[in-house]
């Protein structure tokens, strides 16, 4: 069950990277032209990215805390 922790941490930590790159990307296409949704976007992408980090960090924290006992 541990291993499974590190790499779902792991995994998660990379949706993060990806999920920002991508945000950024929609963000910027969508500035000039509709910058509502452009915001929206960028709002609810980050936010997800967030979450996505945190939840990553916490399975990886939770593998080495497991590790010791």
């Amino acid at each position: 069950m541990a291993p499974r922790k590190l790499l779902l941490g792991v995994a998660l930590m990379a949706l993060s990277v990806l999920l920002s790159i991508a945000t950024l990307g929609v963000w910027l296409g969508n500035l000039e032209a509709n910058p509502t949704a452009a915001w929206l976007v960028f709002t609810l992408g980050f936010a997800l990215s967030a979450a996505a980090a945190i939840v990553g960090i916490w399975n990886i924290m939770a593998f080495f805390r497991d590790k010791e006992e």
